[in-house]
This record gives C-alpha cells, sequence and structure tokens, in this order.
C-alpha cells in the first residue's frame, strides 16, 4: 500500500486553517458500520471541522460474457445519440 499525505490550508469563515489530505492507495480492508468492507483506495481529510473518510470499494471481475453485453449496450447507446444528432 502507499501513502501520499498533503498538508495545507483552506478557508473557512474567512481564515486560513490547516487542512490534511491521506491518500492510501493499495488494497486494504476497513470496518464500515461495524462490517469489514475492501477498498481499493481510501482518502481522508482532517481539518478542525472534523475528519471525512472517502473509499472506493473493490468491485469484483464480471465475466467476459456479461462485459461483452455491457459493451454491446454501450455501442448501441452510442450509436443512437450520433444518429440523434446528425453525424451519422
Amino acid at each position: 500500500m502507499e501513502t501520499k499525505v498533503r498538508h495545507t490550508t483552506e478557508a473557512i469563515s474567512g481564515k486560513d486553517s490547516p487542512l490534511t489530505v491521506t491518500r492510501q492507495l493499495g488494497l486494504q480492508e476497513i470496518v464500515v458500520s461495524g462490517e469489514a468492507v475492501q477498498v481499493a483506495d481510501a482518502t481522508i481529510f482532517d481539518s478542525p471541522l472534523g475528519t471525512s473518510r472517502c473509499f472506493t470499494r473493490v468491485q469484483p471481475e464480471a465475466p467476459p460474457e456479461e462485459r461483452a453485453v455491457s459493451r454491446g449496450r454501450i455501442l448501441e447507446a452510442a450509436t443512437q445519440a450520433m444518429l440523434d444528432q446528425g453525424i451519422w
């Protein structure tokens, strides 16, 4: 896992306040509402107003058949959009 920490300031009520942004890249497991969840990356914002956490859940790899069906729907939508705009 790779961790990047950035220290900066943000304006709160006209005053500059410290803000620490910590980004953790890589597969990890965190606890959300008492349940263990696998995430691909997590970002933590820490300021005088409090702490916020953002994360991206790990998505299971879709089977090739499902990916082909999804790709077909995307192509259909893109083709229809171009036809509607008179591009094709």
